[in-house]
């Protein structure tokens, strides 16, 4: 087989050396927080995956490169000697693997490393025992990156739509620190406490919203289709109406003449409600204003503070720029107004005006007090991993508590519900058994 040429001459030796994941990995050191760090990159234009094909004498190549540009590869290409038959972009229609397979990829993996596995030979078991489709095909995709010589790192963000892109990122620079198997440890749990959470709050919304649905859907039958039905043939031998009757039939007369423009209205309405939400100013407003629902806001703004901590304790064990980690940790936590607000205050205010950290996620008026407190000692202390995991924890069994009981109020909401809707179709009933029919001559 033809060997895949190597398009980025530019990287340096001991690069190469630091970056192979079956060469030894150094222990990295740890940073004090207070001190203004390396300022992250902003904007940085992300990279498309680009098909190539090429000649050298006699044999043909074809292969994949991450790039900015088209006219980049094709440079790199013809600077190595290379007659280019072409260079297209390549499209990955992959779908993410579930978080299950994620989690138990992940959390096997660690296990496997206390037993003192090569993690080439880990990756290969793996890559044969999952079930995903789309995991298997990833695995596979990195060992074969990593025989190429490809960065460890680079070859699992290749992967970030399967495993996701903040998941793909930590498993990278796992791979490349010296603590490889707590970090893969901590990226396991992350991973399992957001498909518990997910799974928890679509629960507990699913069976509201169907049984809501049900209810209305029952009263608007009945009062639009059958009570007027039924009044049409006994309406001529009636002389009055009752007043529930009589107002649930100019509600069905007023639906039954202008469906038409309100369905249209309705439509207008939701499309254009959801075409600003996917916007990233959508994004933000919507972020911003779920915290603040009352209870529920409060749980979503502990998870997204539990998962910026787990993160941040990932990234601390193994980043030496501790602004870039609070950058990734605040993209991870899922919430894009924490994201902007520690981007736009938090960071600018650590590298411009040297703030410690407590101070600076203050500034960001996102996080509870007692998150605040808790960092405001890891800073003095400097014990900012541990303090982040404690953190989490603490979140963790917090958020299990307050989702216990959000699930009890909304039972109870149903339950509510049901009874108002419930009385009136009672009454509406008994209004139309007891109607006053006159006959007439």
């Amino acid at each position: 087989m033809a060997e895949k040429p190597t398009i980025n001459p530019q990287r340096d030796a001991s690069n190469r050396g630091a970056n192979s994941l079956f060469s030894s990995s150094k222990q990295p050191s740890k940073n004090d927080v207070k001190k203004p760090l390396t300022k992250p990159s902003q904007g940085i234009k992300k990279k498309n995956v680009y098909q190539y094909r090429v000649r050298r004498g006699n044999k043909t190549m074809e292969g994949f490169q991450n790039a900015y540009s088209r006219q980049e590869v094709l440079k790199n290409l013809q600077r190595l000697g290379f007659q280019v038959k072409f260079v297209r972009r390549h499209y990955d229609w992959r779908f993410r693997a579930a978080s299950s397979e994620i989690v138990s990829f992940v959390g096997t993996s660690a296990r496997l490393m206390e037993q003192k596995l090569p993690y080439a030979e880990v990756l290969q078991i793996m890559a044969n025992n999952t079930r995903d489709k789309n995991m298997k095909g990833a695995l596979r995709n990195i060992i074969l990156d990593l025989k190429s010589g490809v960065d460890s790192k680079d070859a699992f963000i290749r992967q970030e739509k399967v495993f996701g892109e903040h998941v793909a990122l930590m498993l990278g620079i796992a791979s490349k620190s010296g603590e490889m198997t707590s970090i893969f440890r901590s990226v396991a749990i992350l991973v399992e406490r957001q498909a518990e959470f997910k799974k928890g709050l679509l629960s507990s919304l699913l069976m509201p919203a169907i049984t809501s649905l049900t209810v209305l859907g029952a009263i608007i039958f009945y009062a639009i289709y059958l009570v007027p039905k039924m009044m049409k043939m006994l309406g001529p031998l009636m002389e009055s109406t009752p007043p529930l009757t009589a107002m649930t039939l100019k509600f069905s007369e007023f639906v039954q003449g202008n469906y038409g423009w309100m369905s249209i209205l309705f439509v207008l309405i939701i499309g254009g409600l959801y075409g600003y939400m996917v916007t990233e100013k959508g994004k933000l407003m919507r972020d911003r204003l779920i915290i603040r629902i009352p209870y529920l806001g409060n749980i979503l703004r502990n998870t997204s503070t539990e998962i910026f901590c787990r993160v941040l304790g990932i990234m601390y064990t193994s980043s030496n720029e501790n602004v870039e980690a609070i950058q990734i940790a605040a993209e991870a936590s899922g919430n894009k107004y924490l994201a902007h607000r520690i981007k736009t205050v938090t960071i600018p205010s650590m590298l411009k005006y040297g703030t410690e950290l407590s101070r600076a996620l203050d500034a960001a008026k996102f996080f509870p007090d007692i998150f605040i407190s808790r960092f405001n000692t890891a800073s003095e202390t400097g014990t900012v991993k541990d303090t982040s995991i404690q953190v989490a924890d603490y979140f963790q069994l917090e958020n299990q508590f307050s989702m216990k009981n959000l699930l009890s109020f909304i039972e109870i909401t149903i339950t509510v519900v049901i009874m108002v809707a419930l009385i009136f179709l009672t009454l509406l009933s008994t209004e139309t058994a007891s109607l006053d029919i006159q006959p007439r001559m």
